[in-house]
């Protein structure tokens, strides 16, 4: 029975946050470029490295209101990973997958973001990252087409 409870308290302790947040080395989710073959976890401490950006956009499933958006411009994330001009293949938690076209990532500020209004992504709230595209400053945007290309809860990036 004590082994039960103190399950149930590590469970409860884990799903409600109260456990030390990740550091700056837990892996957010991971990029493979094709370039070279290899495989890198991103962390929080790579995405400082790269540089944050912020936009306040419309973003889908959240309703009309403008939302502040943080993380990493895509195209960054593809110089970081000497991958430039590339597509991208995203897959979610839940084995989503979508090609994203390297054109969108260099024309928009596509952002791989890991906060919205000042709150970090968790699983429950479509993270740890989601791709966001600025739909507020471009009409043309506000399709299905980047509806369907705008993942959550990224779990891996293929660069090709």
């Amino acid at each position: 029975m004590k082994t039960f409870c103190r399950a149930g308290l590590l469970a409860l302790a884990l799903c409600s946050g109260l456990m030390a947040p990740a550091s700056a080395e837990t892996p957010i989710y991971s990029i493979t470029t094709t370039v070279d073959g290899t495989t890198r976890a991103i962390t929080a401490a790579d995405i400082n490295a790269i540089g944050t950006t912020e936009i306040t956009t419309k973003v889908i499933t959240l309703g009309d209101e403008r939302r502040k958006v943080k993380g990493v411009l895509a195209r960054d994330l593809l110089k970081f990973a000497g991958a430039t001009g590339r597509n991208l293949k995203i897959t979610a938690l839940d084995g989503y997958i979508m090609d994203v076209p390297g054109a969108d990532l260099e024309q928009y500020d596509v952002v791989i973001a890991t906060e919205i209004d000042g709150k970090k992504l968790t699983v429950r709230d479509k993270g740890p990252a989601w791709l966001i595209y600025p739909v507020s400053d471009h009409k043309e945007l506000d399709d299905t087409v980047y509806e369907s290309r705008s993942v959550w809860q990224i779990k891996t990036i293929e660069i090709n």
